[in-house]
């Protein structure tokens, strides 16, 4: 039954390994565990309580089904040469062809994010973090001896609990011999070799505060060998068994569990999977009601960060906007731009920094905390490692994170060279490893999150690079630098108080409680927009243009924070806040939010940048009117026409209006001019006046469509005030102004509108 299931299944996989010529390669057929649950179940029962028995079964099943296939091929091909082909290349067996079963999930008992501590002969699925892994060799797991008396041979095979030792034979196997000289057969014999690699991975789903994250080794072997390197994430299949070394006289055997792995699958997506449907469904109807004021929705996720640290409006965004992450593109040759945003956040001790980055990692599951101090270029990058009389490659920090986030708190206490070290982690995304005769390149694709303090109260006088005392090359590495200052405020100072003192009260505000998402529920968020691929849209490339360019020929500006790599970051975080809107496309607000970001990290650098780009302003009453009034001022700044966008707030409405309006006083004017050709009486000074009028109109609806200043003074009985917040438009009719004015024989009828 269950061989019918491969022929079924499996047979193009099958008759593609069996046309191979080369028989010295291992080949797997990957199988999940449902299917081999409901083909054969007592199998599969089997594989649970005594794998090993079960897998040699698997793949006597394999062997009967290659016999099988070649007696179709024979029956179904009627081309004596190619019949003749299929024989010569099906008749060598394929001995080296493994069946693996994997993909637990189901069953929470096999499925374990927890490593196992005395369970044995256990098949079981474990995940974790490749943080070691040894070099490939072939390994000798039997080996031929024979006796020199009568001549008998004897096939010792190695076992996995002595650690493939092979263990010469003491006696002759002949009954009638029992001579004690065995010799090894010194032939070559590549059917007894295999290669071999062992890997070590970390449990990383365990880190907190006083908690070591717990590791186990794990083997590879045949076809499975170099199929991972550090900083991986791994789902593996296998076999829980016992290990020890060689009996040494005076010493305590050490005995130890690891894992024989039978299947194992690299998890390397940034976004972390995807989440439950109904998950996916909540969020959608989350926005769904609130695409009419999105930016409400959007200040809910804000709010969820950190709730416990008041204000800090543009540093919460920030962190929300680079852990969303961006979306990544390859050049024409084939080269890959940095995919992850960089933050820094410089400030005065108490500002909460240190609690920021606390939360960031807990949002992302797979993320990294450390210390300045506690951090050198080995432990944030890789290092060799000499074990067993080989070297071993041992991942650090950045690589683990690999996917996720990596907070470094106290930044300002690493050493220059430590920090140079990670100059093409953070640009490259990956980091090149040339130790102990290994070279190879291991990926960092992360958002590095550091804090540091400044060297003594900020300096506005000074620039950004002297006052935290770090190099322009890795300050041009973060795409966004925050500053937060320890200013005597009292207004400020009495709302922080506020704030603190009532969460320790007897009522707290449950209003804003209810709004505020659980940690658990962020983090369901995270991995759902992770995944998401915004694109940008043909109105957002010339506003990030302008911005470019602006940067670029202001006068207080810092050459190192303003090169090409600026541009990738105004990409990098539109593409971010779209996500974190839960969209699919980057409009002008996500261009403009990424701006304004930008312009809140160079507060310190450039004295002309507002008030309305301070990191530490609270959040607004009013998303939508705080937005408004940003857009007009950085449309101001990079002198662009607001009527271009489709999506800026409430101007297309307004003009629509206004067009409405202009018509309706053309269609007036045409009138009033087709009467006043039948009347050649009629003064011409007043038919200029006419024009004048007409030409005030289309002032107003100039102005309205934001190509004039603030307030524009329309003609006599017509007032009009606009102000970044709203546009309104008051127009006064007039029954006693005559525009156009008869002679003393033309009918007494008024002309208005």
């Amino acid at each position: 039954m269950f061989a019918a299931y491969l022929l079924r299944e499996h047979k193009s996989r099958l008759c593609e390994i069996l046309s191979s010529s080369d028989t010295t390669i291992h080949h797997s057929i990957n199988i999940l565990f449902v299917h081999l649950w409901e083909e054969e179940p007592s199998l599969a029962a089997l594989l649970l309580h005594s794998p090993d028995e079960a897998i040699k079964k698997l793949n006597e099943h394999l062997q009967a089904v290659q016999d099988e296939i070649q007696v179709q091929l024979s029956e179904l091909e009627t081309n004596p040469g190619r019949l003749q082909l299929l024989i010569d290349n099906c008749n060598s067996f394929k001995g080296k062809i493994h069946l693996r079963v994997y993909d637990l999930h189901f069953c929470t008992e096999l499925n374990r994010h927890e490593f196992p501590k005395c369970e044995e002969s256990s098949y079981l699925q474990i995940s974790g973090t490749v943080t070691r892994i040894s070099a490939v060799k072939l390994l000798r797991y039997k080996r031929d001896y024979i006796c020199l008396k009568c001549k008998a041979s004897a096939t010792i095979t190695a076992a996995y609990e002595t650690k493939y030792r092979i263990i010469a034979p003491r006696r002759c196997s002949n009954e009638n011999c029992n001579s004690t000289q065995m010799k090894e057969v010194d032939e070559n014999q590549p059917l007894y070799c295999r290669d071999y690699q062992e890997i070590k991975i970390q449990d990383l789903t365990r880190l907190g505060s006083g908690v070591v994250p717990h590791s186990m080794w794990v083997t590879l072997e045949d076809d499975l060998a170099d199929i991972c390197k550090p900083g991986d994430s791994v789902t593996v299949c296998g076999i829980v068994k016992r290990r020890w070394g060689p009996p040494v006289k005076g010493k305590r055997v050490e005995v130890t569990l690891a894992l024989q792995a039978h299947h194992v699958t690299i998890n390397n997506i940034p976004d972390f999977g995807i989440g439950p449907r109904a998950r996916r469904t909540n969020f959608e109807s989350f926005w769904r009601t609130r695409r009419e004021d999105e930016l409400r929705g959007r200040d809910v996720i804000l709010r969820s960060f950190s709730p416990e640290i008041h204000g800090l409006y543009l540093v919460k965004l920030a962190v929300a906007v680079v852990l969303a992450g961006g979306i990544g593109g390859g050049g024409v040759s084939g080269s890959q731009t940095r995919v992850q945003p960089h933050l820094l956040l410089v400030g005065d001790p108490g500002t909460g920094k240190s609690q920021l980055l606390r939360q960031a990692a807990k949002v992302i599951p797979r993320s990294v905390c450390t210390t300045g101090i506690g951090s050198t270029s080995a432990g944030l990058t890789v290092t060799a490692i000499m074990e067993d009389g080989e070297w071993q490659l041992e991942a650090g920090a950045l690589v683990l994170s690999d996917g996720g986030i990596c907070c470094i708190d106290e930044f300002h206490t690493m050493r220059e060279h430590d920090r140079t070290s990670i100059h093409e982690a953070m640009e490259q995304q990956s980091i090149s490893v040339a130790k102990a005769s290994i070279v190879c390149k291991l990926n960092t694709r992360c958002s590095i999150l550091a804090a540091a303090n400044p060297q003594g109260p900020l300096d506005g006088s000074q620039t950004l690079s002297c006052n935290i005392a770090l190099a322009s090359p890795l300050l041009s590495r973060f795409d966004l630098i925050l500053t937060l200052k320890d200013t005597v405020d009292e207004v400020r100072d009495a709302r922080v108080a506020d704030f603190i003192l009532r969460r320790y009260g007897p009522k707290p505000d449950t209003a804003v409680a209810k709004e505020i998402w659980s940690l658990d529920t962020l983090k369901d968020y995270y991995l759902e927009i992770r995944k998401r691929r915004p694109c940008l849209t043909p109105k957002v490339t010339p506003i990030l243009n302008a911005y470019y360019q602006y940067r670029r020929k202001r006068k207080f500006r810092n050459e190192a924070r303003t090169t090409v790599r600026l541009l990738d970051s105004l990409v990098r975080l539109s593409k971010a806040h779209a996500k974190l809107m839960y969209r699919d496309e980057v409009n002008i607000v996500d261009a403009v939010m990424a701006i304004a970001l930008l312009e809140a990290s160079v507060v310190l650098d450039s004295p002309d940048v507002g008030t309305m780009f301070d990191p530490q302003i609270e959040f607004p009453e009013d998303p939508t009117e705080w937005y408004k009034r940003v857009e007009g001022i950085i449309f101001d700044k990079l002198h662009l026409d607001i009527t271009q966008f489709a999506d800026s707030v409430d101007i297309h409405e307004c003009t629509t209006r206004l067009d409405t309006v202009d018509f309706e006083c053309s269609e007036n004017i045409a009138e009033n001019s087709a009467r006043i050709e039948n009347k050649p009486r009629l003064r011409n000074e007043q038919h200029v006046q006419d024009e004048s009028e007409c030409q005030s109109t289309q002032g107003i609806v100039d102005h309205f469509a934001g190509r004039n200043d603030n307030t524009f003074a329309g003609p006599p009985g017509v007032f009009v005030q606009a102000d970044a917040n709203e546009v309104e438009c008051n127009t006064t009719r007039n029954a006693n102004m005559n525009i156009f004015a008869p002679l003393d024989d033309f009918d007494d009828q008024d002309l208005e509108f």
